[in-house]
């Protein structure tokens, strides 16, 4: 674990998983034509992509009374930590705060390709159009209702807003499983194989919650 630093109280850590998640997308994005500076753009790409994502959860976390969190970005994007007594509304608000953020760095993306600079610089060139590209599909991606994606947690919390603990469980879980599922296969169909994969494995653990619930009367988390 790397410890990059601190932002206010939150701490923000790199497990050496990143530098896995990070160097994939560097030889797959590698085309001999164009030379590696267009691979290594990817860097700055996944590391302010990911980093303001949770940084947005982390800052809704504070803006909400709860405190300093703890951020680590690792091969599966990143996770803020926090100890906290919630309600779901609150919970709801912190999960959507991610995605949230994702659109709003692909929006500013957008807009700075529109500038003189964004136009002329043959670097940024490249730089936002990826930038806006990674972001949307962060943001769409994390919004996919099966947990530990932030659409999962949010789906559960809203429901939780106005059901009971066991009927807001049930219906989410089964949003997981039969959404998930056909986010997967559309994936795997169009040819996104690592999202298609990451996808069914979530729907997999909802599958297992599930049974869990089946057997013990209670919600898995």
């Amino acid at each position: 674990m790397l410890h990059l630093g601190s932002i206010g109280k939150t701490s923000i850590d790199i497990d050496f998983s990143f530098f896995i998640l990070i160097g994939l997308f560097v030889v797959l994005n590698y085309n001999p034509g164009l030379g590696i500076q267009y691979a290594l753009i990817w860097i700055p790409i996944l590391f302010v992509s990911v980093l303001i994502h949770e940084l947005a959860h982390a800052a809704m976390i504070a803006v909400l009374g709860f405190g300093s969190s703890s951020i680590i970005l690792g091969g599966m994007g990143g996770v803020t930590v926090n100890q906290r007594r919630a309600q779901p509304w609150q919970d709801f608000l912190i999960s959507i705060a991610g995605p949230a953020a994702s659109f709003l760095l692909m929006i500013l993306s957008g807009l700075l390709m529109r500038t003189e600079l964004g136009n002329t610089d043959r670097m940024l060139q490249v730089l936002f159009p990826l930038m806006l590209a990674a972001n949307k599909f962060w943001a769409l991606f994390n919004l996919v209702p099966v947990p530990p994606l932030d659409g999962g947690h949010a789906t559960r919390e809203l429901l939780r807003t106005f059901l009971s603990e066991k009927t807001a469980f049930v219906i989410a879980i089964w949003i997981a499983m039969i959404v998930g599922a056909g986010v997967a296969i559309y994936a795997f169909t169009i040819g996104w194989l690592f999202p298609a994969f990451y996808i069914a494995w979530f729907v997999y653990l909802a599958f297992q919650q599930w049974q869990y619930f089946r057997e013990h009367g209670t919600p898995g988390d």
